[in-house]
C-alpha cells in the first residue's frame, strides 16, 4: 500500500489534499497525522532517500518552531541533515523543509557565516545521533556575524533617508516593507544576543518584544503581510511613528550586540 504525507490546503469554505492523477475514483483513507519523533523520523527518511545515498547521512535533527516547542497549526516542519559528503538545497515536500548539508560546509560556516545553520544547531533536537550534535559548538564571534551588523547599519541608514524623507512629504504611513525589514534585522540581532548569552530564541518573546517597542499588534502583523505578500497584491501601509520606535531599538540594539561580542 503506497502512503504519502500531504499538507491540506484551502478549497473555498474546505480544506483538501491533493493527490496524484493515478489515484483518481480511488477509495483513499485520510486522517489527521500527529507528528511524533518517530513519525518525522521515518518520513524524513521516506522523502531524503530520493535525493541522496542513506548511508552519507552523519545525523538527523529537528529545527525551528517543532524543535523549540513553538509549533501551531500551519508551522512546516523543519529538519536539518548532516551528511559526509553532500550539500543540497532546501527539499520542500509535503509539510517537510529537509536541509542537507556536509560537516565541512557547517564547519566553515561556523566559522565565517553563522547564520542560518548556526541557530538550526543551537535549538536543534536530535532524531538520529546526539552525540555528534552534542560534538558541535556554536558560538557567535565578530567573525561569524560580520556581515550581518555591517549590513544592518546599512540598512538603518538607509531606512532613515526614507522616513526622513516621508515626514518632508506630510506623510504619515511608510511601505510595510520597512516594518519587514526592521523586524528582520531585530530578530537576527535577538538571536545573536541568544547565541552569546548561551539562551534560547523564542518567537513568542520576541513578538512581545516588538509589540512593546512599536506600542501595538500593527508593525508585527505588517512585518507577517509583507512576508507572506503575494506578487501583484497592493502594498500596505505602517504608521511613520511605529517605523521611528524600531528604527531607534534597532540603532541601539545594534551598538549593544557590538559592545557583547
Amino acid at each position: 500500500m503506497e502512503v504519502q504525507i500531504k499538507k491540506a490546503v484551502k478549497a473555498g469554505n474546505s480544506s483538501a489534499v491533493v493527490l496524484p492523477r493515478a489515484w483518481l475514483d480511488k477509495e483513499v483513507r485520510v486522517e489527521l497525522v500527529k507528528k511524533t519523533p518517530e513519525t518525522i523520523l521515518y518520513d524524513a527518511l521516506e522523502i531524503l532517500k530520493k535525493y541522496i545515498h542513506l548511508k552519507s547521512i552523519i545525523g538527523i535533527y529537528l529545527v525551528g518552531s517543532y524543535a523549540r516547542g513553538e509549533e501551531d497549526k500551519d508551522s512546516d516542519i523543519d529538519v536539518l541533515i548532516i551528511t559526509d559528503d553532500i550539500d543540497r538545497e532546501m527539499i520542500h515536500e509535503g509539510i517537510y523543509n529537509i536541509l542537507a548539508v556536509s560537516y565541512q560546509l557547517v564547519n566553515q560556516k561556523l566559522e565565517e557565516n553563522l547564520f542560518p545553520v548556526g541557530q538550526m544547531i543551537k535549538e536543534a533536537k536530535p532524531l538520529l545521533n546526539s552525540s555528534y550534535l552534542d560534538s558541535i559548538k556554536v558560538r557567535a564571534t565578530k567573525e561569524n556575524v560580520k556581515w550581518y551588523l555591517d549590513t544592518t547599519e546599512e540598512k538603518l541608514g538607509l531606512i532613515k533617508k526614507q522616513i526622513d524623507y516621508a515626514r518632508t512629504k506630510g506623510k504619515k504611513q511608510i511601505s510595510d516593507r520597512i516594518a519587514y525589514t526592521l523586524i528582520l534585522r531585530i530578530r537576527t540581532l535577538e538571536i545573536i544576543k541568544k547565541l552569546i548569552q548561551n539562551r534560547d530564541y523564542s518567537k513568542k518573546e520576541f513578538i512581545k518584544l516588538i509589540k512593546h517597542i512599536s506600542n501595538g499588534n500593527n508593525a508585527y502583523e505588517r512585518y507577517l503581510a509583507s512576508k507572506n505578500k503575494e506578487a501583484g497584491k497592493e502594498e500596505s501601509k505602517i504608521a511613520i511613528e511605529e517605523a521611528e520606535r524600531l528604527h531607534k531599538y534597532l540603532e541601539k540594539d545594534l551598538k549593544k550586540v557590538k559592545e557583547m561580542l
